[in-house]
């Protein structure tokens, strides 16, 4: 590719054996998660009323009951995503300083902490503890995790067995 083409390849190559057949122009799904220690690591920071077990009882996400806050924050939630200003905005509405809450609101600041560290929706929620959403809330504010669709660059007979 030429280096002067602005965009991310990665070549990712899958020895598929027999058992995923795929024609060209096919595209392979990524399911990512997060780090469970991370997580675990979160929820003991957040709060000290719950853990990675505490068992919560939901009827979203395609889940009919029961669930350990470990399980959604690690497979369902995209707790180490970009926070963007829609969450931010919700953030805001539990944070009781004016000054914070304008810092919370201003698009600079997301742009500038996200340039400078990456800032995450965890790390946003630690920056503004005194928020402090409750888990229902949490759980509609933070988006779920998406998978991600890479398309299959190979030819099947050309690459025998992979992808």
């Amino acid at each position: 590719c030429d280096e002067s083409y602005n965009r991310d390849f990665r070549t990712i190559r899958l020895n598929t054996g027999e058992s995923m057949p795929y024609e060209l122009g096919d595209a392979l799904e990524i399911f990512p998660q997060n780090d469970p220690a991370k997580v675990s690591e979160f929820l003991h920071a957040y709060s000290p009323d719950f853990d990675e077990r505490t068992v919560v009882k939901i009827h979203d996400f395609g889940i009919d009951g029961e669930v350990s806050l470990g399980t959604l924050f690690t497979y369902v939630l995209d707790l180490f995503g970009k926070p963007s200003k829609h969450f931010m905005q919700q953030l805001a509405t539990f944070e009781t300083d004016a000054e914070e809450k304008k810092l919370m609101l201003d698009l600079e600041f997301l742009k500038t902490e996200g340039k400078k560290s990456g800032i995450t929706i965890a790390d946003a929620l630690m920056r503004f503890k005194k928020a402090h959403p409750p888990i229902p809330v949490l759980m509609s504010i933070i988006p779920q995790i998406k998978p991600r669709a890479y398309s299959i660059a190979s030819a099947p007979l050309a690459s025998k067995n992979i992808t």
